[in-house]
């Protein structure tokens, strides 16, 4: 049997998909599917309708918006994360802070001003591991890109260019770092590793290639640093024994319960 495979980035009233349609989300996946658990995805035995939930990037709202939802949902999640932009502290924010800031303002103010408030910190990350219910893996270590030959730099709305150490034109193109420097993406993803499992006291089994970009080389490397599965941003279908390149199925911000519903079936084949 197959496993369709989830992307989010942001659940937010405006910078993501709304909460309430993230519910809507959450009672199709109920109802018609059998959400996995992480550890239960690596083990491979996937039954029929099996389903997994990851997000990408760690912002806050994931604690304060998506969590009490997939909670009172009973639905396991997977959170890749950068520890390069996690907000360096121990506190536990209260659930009615929120986080007002846009994609593209919460990287400006991460690179220029090493402000990371807008994501989770250590401590509201050691709450979600603390439930059984969250699973936080690498999202690489600092979520930075290169020139190279990938998308095109495109303004306003494009956050990539914060990143980088000078500033370029528009139509520029851009790619991950991690595939233009395999020293440093060998690092990075060592590091990554490294470190979430020493402030969560947790095991860091998989990778999420940031902006879905990757190599041969980098999947390899991955392998040989310990790494289990590899997430792609790649449609397809997911079969167990193959977590090198894992396939998801991102969700857009306005996307509704019966696309949810006809696009999940389809990979779960």
């Amino acid at each position: 049997m197959g496993c369709t495979v989830l992307l989010y980035h942001r659940v937010h009233p405006r910078f993501g998909v709304h909460p309430r349609l993230f519910e809507e989300h959450l009672k199709v996946v109920t109802r018609v599917f059998r959400p996995l658990s992480f550890d239960e995805f690596l083990f491979g035995r996937w039954p029929f309708s099996s389903l997994l939930v990851t997000f990408d990037d760690g912002f806050y709202d994931f604690y304060r918006y998506a969590f009490p939802l997939l909670k009172r949902y009973g639905v396991p999640s997977v959170l890749f994360v950068p520890p390069g932009r996690v907000y360096g502290s121990d506190e536990v924010r209260d659930l009615s802070s929120d986080s007002e800031v846009s994609t593209v303002e919460a990287y400006r103010r991460s690179f220029k001003e090493g402000d990371n408030s807008a994501f989770l910190s250590w401590g509201e990350l050691r709450r979600l591991t603390a439930s059984g219910l969250v699973s936080v893996q690498s999202h690489g270590y600092s979520h930075r890109a290169a020139l190279g030959g990938g998308k095109p730099f495109k303004p306003p709305g494009d956050w990539r260019v914060f990143s980088l150490s000078r500033e370029v034109s528009p139509g520029t193109p851009l790619t991950s770092l991690l595939v233009e420097d395999l020293e440093e993406a060998r690092r990075e993803l060592k590091l990554s590793r490294e470190l979430l499992e020493s402030k969560l006291g947790t095991k860091v089994e998989a990778v999420a290639w940031p902006w879905g970009i990757y190599s041969e080389q980098l999947v390899e490397l991955a392998r040989t640093l310990g790494y289990r599965a590899c997430f792609t941003t790649e449609r397809g279908w997911n079969r167990p024994g193959n977590l090198c390149r894992v396939k998801r199925l991102a969700v857009g911000d306005t996307k509704g319960p019966v696309w949810l519903l006809s696009r999940s079936l389809l990979y779960a084949l």
